[in-house]
Order: structure tokens, then sequence, then C-alpha cells
């Protein structure tokens, strides 16, 4: 299950073009560094940039 999960985070992180967008519609938020603690992970919106859901 993990390897899927990691091959999802490196297709998002090779689309980070589109990324910001496609966070912005998925409802996401995206901080420079790492997700707040009462964020989640969901993917990168560019380099150095989460995108983070409640």
């Amino acid at each position: 299950m993990k390897i899927i999960r990691y091959f999802f985070l490196c297709v998002e992180f090779l689309q980070a073009k589109n990324s910001r967008r496609r966070c912005k519609y998925a409802g996401g938020i995206c901080f420079s560094g790492p997700c707040p603690s009462n964020y989640k992970f969901v993917g990168i919106c560019r380099r150095r940039y989460s995108c983070c859901q409640r």
C-alpha cells in the first residue's frame, strides 16, 4: 500500500505546475514548508510548498 502512495506523490511532484490550481479545487491550501499540525498533507503545490486540507 505504501508503495502506491509514494508513486502518487511522485506523480503529484511531476505535475506540480498545475497542482496549485488542483489543490484549490480540492479545497486545499498551499503552505510553504510542511503542513501545520491541524492540517493533513494531500500533495505538493510547487517546490517546497505543501497542499494541505483540514
